[in-house]
């Protein structure tokens, strides 16, 4: 972790995983798309409470660094100068062809044990998005497609959207 620190600041994802360094090209426009919508939605559905969007360092532990797409953290206790050093509520990762396997299994892992309430998995290739929560477990999500279904927010009850919305605006 003290070299991942050294680092100088970047706007490229740069995370640690499992004590290994990755680094990866910026998102593609029609993620970032993805994102900017996700992120209004959220972002009427809060208060005062903090939501960041990637690059942002969320830590947790000595080994696993992680820049998530989108994070919703009502305890700003957590928010110090280095990033975020406790649990956030809702993790979004919105997933490429580059970053599938990490997000869908190490990064879920780590985040559901790391005691996050949330963690969608949105996925632009198959209009999908998946909710896990520490209740579903690893294998269990809410799944949602993008022709059908709403999306509501166990953590967040005014967080509700019609899927489409995200993937065919």
């Amino acid at each position: 972790m003290a070299d991942y620190l050294q680092l100088e600041e970047s706007n490229l994802p740069c995370e640690l995983i499992n004590g290994e360094l990755f680094m990866s090209p910026a998102p593609n426009p029609h993620h970032q798309r993805i994102l900017r919508r996700l992120f209004r939605f959220l972002d009427r559905a809060v208060n005062e409470d903090e939501i960041f969007i990637a690059p942002i360092d969320l830590f947790i532990s000595t080994k696993n660094v992680f820049q998530p797409d989108l994070v919703y953290v009502p305890n700003k206790s957590f928010v110090t100068n280095k990033g975020i050093e406790g649990p956030p509520e809702i993790i979004i990762e919105v997933i490429s062809p580059s970053n599938v396997y990490t997000d869908r299994n190490q990064k879920k892992k780590s985040y559901l044990a790391f005691g996050v309430k949330e963690y969608w998995i949105v996925d632009p290739a198959n209009k999908t998005i998946e909710i896990y929560t520490p209740e579903s477990g690893l294998d269990s999500p809410l799944l949602y497609l993008a022709e059908e279904g709403q999306i509501s927010s166990k953590v967040l009850p005014h967080l509700t959207f019609n899927v489409s919305e995200i993937f065919n605006p």
